[in-house]
């Protein structure tokens, strides 16, 4: 988990930290505020597309398969979202629409979370499709929510003081960072670019836009990574993270990394560095010459309004998979019998729009009992009979039986 909060805060900077013009400065000083929201509502949309070349009869195939589903999937979403200023209390609401070739798989998600109380909570609640819901529990005709407590199924292992803690400290921590990027980091690859004001649903936004292609992305990616990698408030925010780790696991299960483990971890991290960074250098050194953004490259604009906000977000990015390429760098000192050949070239596209920042947002929690409502692990348990890896994902699953009983109506 910590590593995954780590790459996705390098993959970020790498996107927004560019060097110190002044079209740069004031992306990241909105890119700033942004994070500062305590409200807001916004509306999301999101497809992606497949074409695969150079494959054998058979992997075409299947790869066309895959391409025409994907072709006929649009995923659209509206959020609210709620805080209090400490940003120890939140509420969010999600309702997601999944449109298959016109067949509308609904699905919604609220959570609330409460730090600050005598009982510390976090529960998330998640609407299913119906007619899923009917297939796994017929017996039970109005089963509609999963409920996901995390006091509950974390139990005693969980120290909620110090997560209530981390929650308030960790934001001033990445805006630290993002100070320190912003002053003193210059890649040498110019990336953000004012495209000057522009009407966007009736508002007047400053647009800016990231474009990459695939030597500059890399050119930024190493550059950003090498540079965390030598960032004091970099490192910092890494070991404050890992105490954190530390200090909120406080009855570690068996199996589990030991909090003496992790304390020794960090005592190494300097130590680690340089490894890391030779391993990282040495991994974008055997890609040069494999190409992983496609022709359309990295296309993201951001539209800032008047207060300062980025309330406009659209972007395409072409990812470029050669397949024999990347098999051959993973596999250097060994043999495969039948290598997979072939390029996929995979577009996801989307677009977001905010509105209603800081204002009286709504957001009502929906009533659940014995009826509507199952508690998150005896669902884990009950479609475990359908698939070893769980619902999500099963070929043979709920949630295929879902959409193929409906499509045959």
């Amino acid at each position: 988990m910590k590593r995954l909060l780590i790459v996705v805060l390098i993959m970020a900077l790498t996107i927004v930290s560019t060097g110190c013009t002044s079209s740069e400065r004031a992306f990241l000083e909105a890119y700033k505020k942004t994070m500062n929201i305590n409200s807001m509502e916004s509306q999301m949309t999101f497809n992606a597309s497949l074409k695969g070349e150079g494959f054998s009869q058979e992997q075409q195939l299947v790869v066309d398969e895959i391409s025409n589903l994907l072709s006929n999937i649009q995923i659209s979403m509206a959020q609210r979202m709620t805080q209090n200023q400490d940003k120890t209390a939140s509420k969010a609401y999600v309702e997601m629409n999944m449109n298959v070739g016109g067949l509308i798989v609904p699905m919604s998600v609220w959570v609330d979370v409460n730090m600050a109380s005598d009982s510390p909570k976090l529960v998330e609640y998640i609407k299913m499709p119906q007619m899923l819901m009917s297939t796994i529990y017929p017996e039970k005709p109005a089963l509609q929510y999963i409920v996901y407590d995390f006091n509950k199924i974390i139990g005693e292992q969980m120290n909620f003081n110090e997560l209530m803690k981390f929650s308030k400290e960790v934001q001033p921590k990445v805006e630290k960072v993002i100070d320190s990027y912003m002053n003193n980091f210059d890649p040498g690859v110019e990336v953000i670019k004012s495209k000057g004001k522009r009407n966007v649903g009736g508002e007047s936004l400053s647009i800016y836009e990231v474009k990459l292609d695939d030597a500059s992305f890399k050119k930024l990616l190493t550059s950003t990574v090498n540079y965390s990698l030598d960032d004091e408030e970099m490192i910092n925010f890494i070991k404050d993270y890992m105490k954190f780790v530390v200090n909120v696991a406080t009855a570690a299960q068996e199996g589990q990394i030991s909090q003496e483990e992790v304390a020794n971890e960090i005592d190494n991290l300097d130590k680690q560095l340089p490894q890391a960074k030779a391993k990282f250098n040495e991994l974008m050194d055997s890609i040069k010459d494999v190409k992983i953004i496609g022709d359309d490259g990295i296309v993201i604009e951001y539209g800032i309004n008047k207060d300062g906000y980025i309330v406009y977000e659209a972007g395409t990015i072409d990812f470029r998979l050669d397949l024999d390429a990347l098999n051959k760098l993973g596999n250097a000192n060994t043999t495969t019998a039948e290598p997979v050949k072939g390029v996929l070239n995979l577009k996801l596209n989307y677009s977001s729009n905010t509105k209603n920042i800081n204002k009286n947002v709504e957001i009502t929690m929906p009533e659940v009992n014995e009826q509507n409502s199952i508690d998150f692990m005896d669902f884990m348990n009950m479609t475990s009979s359908y698939s070893s890896v769980g619902v999500i994902g099963s070929s043979d699953g709920p949630t295929s039986v879902y959409i193929e009983s409906t499509l045959n109506k």
